[in-house]
């Protein structure tokens, strides 16, 4: 009979088994009947079924039978029976040997079958579950060579289209296996044939490696190659068949990746498109009445000067500069949107008091809020904030502005601020008709406007994403307080420990006033 490496130890222990029972009849002969001895050289054949293939369970049977008729039945120690009755006793021994050990077998090989399907189905399991917790493509790929490593006790490479060229002649990489020439071979006509080559196949078996192709829905994605660590050994066709059956689950997953970042790039490319559109669209809106008003102001000063007295001259002059620095602010809020938008928002903290930033906006809105009372509240106790002195004054010069906008004329203002654990609260708050309700959080979009209709003198709508993008990047956050009808009051938080090299805001603000 031709034995593998793998079943000559079974024949082996199916031969230890009938000796030890042997050797049991022996040394009890004189108390066992021949009977007796056949039910014990049985045993050893059923539980050499149940642990070995049919071949071993077969050569257990035959050398039990001839055991017993050598040993056990007389004439001792010579093949043959002086009785014939004991023929039909051999027969029957070997009619139950080979049925019990078919029964035991067949009872081994479906509780292997089952365990080999339950680590089957756990293998495909533990796959799909780690891939569907990558974050990243990256990760996808660590995560699927890993299974695969487990699963064939091999090293494996995972190779994608983007990466190979073109499926009949496919850009190899130097490294090995793929300076072989049988694995290049065996890779470009699995590419070409979506089906594995390589070991353990009958597609180009010589390959010192497994290679099987990323059959996605609609294409191959890319190439397994496995690099078994003993080549000699192949996978089992159960084993194969789960290796198979992992690869098909990571080129889904690889697919479904692919589309998600392609349908990302094109969403973030529309979106910028969109947003440059409506830059344009906004500079183009809002830009026409205020540079329409400067315009008609210069000309009428240029065409005949001497027809205007020293007021009206000033008049038209005071116009030119307010619509000159309404301007300034709109295209920097326009300017400031890109950088939040882009990411490219850069904050250069220092230690400051808030009125520094709050003072200076209050100058540059001095015209705006020349018809609104505005009341400051800031303790003196209140301590420094880790702050990019310009960009929080944008902040204050935006709400300030909103606040002055969006009320009648004679309403009050008010901005207060106060120290909580860990940050300081600001409070910009007005007497106007206040945020509709459901909208506090729409408020902060771009482009937004509480009345879409309104004169385009009022803003490009960009105020409060700016002053959000801005908050954010100091690690702060900023919200609608809800007010309940009486006014607007916009909120925000700015951290106040961490940044300056761990000191102490309030130990920081103690030295400055002594320094002072």
């Amino acid at each position: 009979m031709k034995t593998d490496r793998t079943t000559v130890p079974e024949y082996l222990a199916a031969a230890g088994v009938v000796a030890v029972a042997t050797a049991v009849c022996l040394a009890l002969r004189a108390r066992f009947a021949p009977i007796d001895v056949a039910m014990v050289l049985l045993a050893g054949v059923v539980l050499v079924g149940a642990r070995y293939r049919k071949g071993p369970s077969l050569f257990a049977a035959l050398l039990s039978i001839l055991t017993f008729d050598f040993l056990f039945v007389p004439p001792y120690y010579r093949l043959n029976a002086n009785d014939s009755g004991y023929y039909l006793t051999f027969g029957v021994m070997l009619v139950v040997a080979l049925t019990m050990g078919r029964l035991t077998t067949r009872v081994r090989e479906q509780r292997e079958a089952a365990a080999e399907r339950e680590r089957h189905t756990a293998a495909l399991y533990a796959l799909d579950r780690d891939l569907a917790a990558a974050p990243d493509t990256d990760s996808l790929l660590t995560a699927a060579l890993g299974h695969l490593n487990k699963e064939t006790s091999g090293e494996t490479t995972v190779l994608l289209a983007d990466t190979l060229g073109s499926v009949g002649d496919p850009c190899w990489p130097h490294d090995p296996p793929f300076d072989q020439p049988d694995v290049r071979i065996a890779g470009t006509w699995a590419l070409e044939h979506t089906e594995p080559a390589g070991w353990s196949t009958e597609n180009c078996a010589d390959a010192a490696a497994l290679l099987l192709p990323l059959r996605g829905t609609s294409q191959t994605v890319g190439l397994v190659v496995i690099r078994p660590a003993d080549p000699g050994t192949p996978l089992s066709p159960e084993r194969l068949g789960t290796v198979r059956n992992l690869v098909d689950i990571i080129a889904d997953a690889v697919e479904r990746r692919q589309l998600a970042e392609r349908n990302e790039r094109v969403r973030v490319e529309i979106e910028a498109e969109r947003l440059r559109t409506a830059l344009l669209s906004s500079l183009s809106h809002d830009l026409r009445t205020p540079l329409a008003s400067i315009e008609g102001s210069a000309s009428a000063l240029l065409d005949d000067p001497g027809q205007f007295g020293i007021e009206d001259r000033h008049d038209l002059l005071e116009g030119i500069l307010a619509e000159s620095r309404r301007m300034s602010r709109l295209v920097t809020n326009l300017l400031n949107m890109i950088r939040v938008e882009s990411g490219e928002l850069s904050v250069q903290r220092s230690w400051q008091p808030l009125e520094e930033p709050l003072g200076v906006a209050l100058l540059r809105m001095d015209e705006p809020l020349r018809e609104h009372p505005v009341t400051t509240d800031l303790p003196s106790d209140l301590p420094l904030v880790p702050v990019d002195e310009l960009l929080l004054e944008q902040v204050f010069v935006n709400l300030l502005e909103n606040a002055a906008r969006h009320t009648p004329a004679g309403t009050p203002i008010t901005v207060r601020a106060w120290q909580e654990p860990g940050e300081v609260v600001v409070e910009v708050g007005d007497q106007g008709p206040g945020i509709p309700p459901g909208e506090e959080e729409a408020v902060f979009g771009r482009f937004y406007r509480a009345d879409p209709a309104a004169d385009p003198g009022t803003g490009a709508g960009l105020g409060l994403t700016i002053c959000r993008g801005i908050v954010t990047a100091h690690g702060g956050r900023i919200w609608i307080e809800p007010s309940h009808g009486q006014g607007t009051r916009v909120r925000l938080s700015l951290p106040v420990r961490g940044v300056a090299a761990g000191l102490d805001p309030v130990e920081v603000a103690g030295e400055a006033q002594d320094h002072a």
